[in-house]
């Protein structure tokens, strides 16, 4: 009945035809949209507000947002739902003042109506009650933004947070202390989330046109993302959508305030908790290439509803939904470059039902389907995809001296040889053709460097070690620890030294330099496992005893995964083509 009177209202006079279309988009989009009330929120809000009380309405106002993304958050809180709770005159005054704001604000100017009614009319962002922020919008408009009137200018300001400064007076802190129900915890504001709700909520006082899209599972590697849009009808973003092609994001989903088509929640059957919220929109198709693939499961199933799964964390994380309809399932707009895994719930635990296959970067289908009559053996050095970044990290390492001596001090000296070559694995190593025995080594460079594990071997080619914990030549203890990612570090003098202990004669040292942990290393064990279209198949588990571990009979086109199961959670899957090891 409140929210009748609002249509009333606005029905009466057709100069009003505007705010009454916005009333209608706002009302018809309402349900499920809602707040919560509590003790434990309470208590939390009452903490910030007596600990940041001089920081600025947005610090926080992210910080009480942040409540809801800790573990159990609305474990014994009561939800109001908006539809129930917001009377007429809550929602005419927030109109009115909406419209006068948006009259004042030259960058909107561009926008179509729909789009004003998605990205500037909501009066939420988040779980908050919903309040009128009238004031504050033409407070922060007179002060800080009248003179720059230049869309531009305004969207670089949200797009890049460079205004939460300017605009909010005072630096934001990188990280802050939140008590959640008894636990004073870090809540980190650089994060993507953490930018994400500071630039929403500047947004919102602005009045700029943002939307906030996340990746639910990243298709190539661990965790999720989410990022800040700005709304710009003039032109895209061709940066940005280029460096999300090279990314092959899979699945892209703008938070709206919009109701969308989403799974029945009504029906007894088990819908994974992403998509129980219809305020997901689909946008992968701004980002990436996009093709629509049709799955048939190998087995006629009774389900109402398929997902496309992405493996993510050790496991396979569901990133799109499609309806069953005679007996196939049609999944929309599915992103280039990855590899999928149809999956059904029909107890809550995913179940493969077909093969996975990947798409590649042309929208073309392969079905990885093993081929038990074509055998392979392969010889595996890593678990997971090689990073640029050491490679560059690695480089000042290149040309540093091996020296050795009889006398701690070094003032008399040899040089051993010198390191060329750094190969993949980001191993350096020489061969020293010196039968001499000193006491006293080193590694000396002309920039600081890390050393992740040293291998150094005797005349007769034994692996052997120096002392460990002797004054002076500490530092290069982690680098005999048969730890790869406890690291030596140079001294001042990017110098890094031992001990032996007595006089011996190194025929070979090998230094395992700053790596990931996801190369073989001798000593783990491994279990490499292929995907038969209903769940993981293991080929065997197999210590290694070098660099590499072999696997044989191993079926060709099959999507395989190496798993190390000594240590480390860093695994990807791949497959084997052309002579080539491809990680997914």
């Amino acid at each position: 009945m409140q929210l009748e009177q609002v249509l009333k209202h606005y029905s009466l006079h057709p100069a009003d035809s505007l705010k009454y279309r916005a009333a209608c988009y706002l009302i018809a989009n309402m349900p499920g949209h809602g707040w919560y009330e509590g003790e434990a929120l309470d208590v939390y809000k009452q903490w910030i507000d007596s600990v940041y009380c001089g920081q600025s309405f947005i610090f926080k106002a992210t910080l009480y947002e942040a409540f809801f993304q800790q573990p159990g958050a609305t474990e014994g809180l009561v939800r109001y739902e908006d539809i129930e709770q917001l009377d007429s005159n809550f929602l005419i005054t927030y109109i009115d003042s909406t419209f006068s704001a948006i009259r004042k604000r030259p960058w909107l100017k561009n926008l179509l109506f729909g789009q004003l009614c998605e990205y500037v009319l909501p009066y939420r962002v988040g779980h908050e009650r919903p309040q009128q922020l009238f004031r504050l919008q033409d407070s922060i408009f007179n002060t800080d933004i009248a003179d720059l009137l230049n869309y531009d200018d305004i969207g670089n300001e949200v797009a890049t947070g460079i205004g939460l400064s300017q605009i909010f007076n005072g630096r934001i802190p990188r990280e802050a202390k939140v008590l959640y129900r008894g636990n004073l915890i870090n809540y980190n504001l650089t994060g993507c989330v953490g930018q994400a709700m500071l630039r929403s909520w500047l947004a919102r006082l602005t009045l700029c046109p943002v939307a906030l899209d996340l990746n639910p599972a990243f298709p190539t590697r661990n965790d999720r993302h989410c990022w800040s849009v700005m709304i710009d009808n003039r032109q895209m973003n061709s940066i940005q959508r280029l460096a999300f092609e090279v990314n092959k994001q899979g699945k892209i989903y703008r938070q709206t305030f919009t109701r969308n088509p989403a799974p029945d929640t009504g029906k007894s059957e088990y819908i994974p908790p992403f998509f129980r919220s219809p305020f997901y929109r689909d946008v992968t198709s701004c980002y990436t290439r996009v093709k629509d693939v049709p799955v048939t499961p190998l087995k006629p199933v009774s389900v109402t509803y398929g997902y496309l799964g992405v493996f993510n964390d050790l496991k396979w994380e569901p990133v799109a939904y499609a309806g069953l309809r005679e007996g196939r399932f049609l999944f929309k707009d599915v992103g280039c470059g990855i590899v999928y895994l149809p999956l059904i719930y029909p107890d809550g635990d995913a179940v493969a039902v077909s093969y996975p296959f990947l798409l590649d970067l042309t929208g073309k289908v392969q079905l990885l389907r093993p081929d038990t009559t074509h055998l392979l053996t392969l010889k595996l050095k890593r678990k997971y995809p090689s990073r640029l970044m050491l490679r560059s990290a690695n480089r000042p390492f290149l040309n540093s001296v091996v020296e050795a001596s009889n006398d701690p001090s070094f003032r008399r000296k040899d040089s051993i040889g010198v390191f060329k070559y750094i190969s993949e694995l980001q191993w350096a190593e020489i061969k020293t053709g010196s039968s001499q025995s000193y006491r006293y080594w080193r590694i000396c460079s002309r920039r600081p460097f890390y050393v992740g594990e040293c291998v150094l071997y005797n005349a007769k080619g034994e692996s052997i070690k120096p002392l460990q914990n002797v004054p002076g030549f500490t530092a290069s203890s982690p680098a005999f620890d048969d730890n790869p990612i406890s690291y030596a570090f140079s001294d001042r003098n990017y110098i890094l030294q031992w001990d032996m202990g007595k006089k011996v004669s190194l025929s070979g040292i090998e230094c395992l330099l700053r790596n990931d942990g996801n190369s073989v290393y001798p000593g783990h064990w491994y279990e490499l496992n292929y995907h038969d279209g209903s769940g993981w198949c293991s080929l065997g588990v197999k210590e290694a005893t070098e660099r590499w571990v072999e696997f044989s009979e191993i079926p060709a086109n099959a999507l395989l995964w190496l798993r190390d199961l000594t240590t480390g959670k860093e695994e990807r899957i791949f497959t084997y083509t052309d002579g080539k090891i491809c990680f997914w």
